[in-house]
């Protein structure tokens, strides 16, 4: 079995993630949760499985996904 990911998480603040041979990058709507924060699941599939991230904020706006176009 491989590796999917490493990751590495810094004080508190920050996170890093290696993954090899990234397929597609994925985030699912944003979900009013019961506390009344917000929470998305993204999702990086590689060639060697997926890597899934329950991600929270305190507004839907915070977990949308711009482009570099901007949108």
């Amino acid at each position: 079995m491989k590796t999917v990911a490493a990751i590495s998480f810094r004080s508190d603040h920050s996170l890093s993630m290696d993954v090899e041979d990234v397929r597609r990058v994925e985030i699912g709507p944003p979900i009013q949760l019961d506390d009344g924060s917000w929470g998305a699941e993204l999702l990086v599939r590689s060639s060697h499985g997926v890597v899934a991230i329950q991600l929270q904020a305190d507004s839907p706006e915070r977990l949308r996904v711009y482009s570099e176009a901007g949108n």
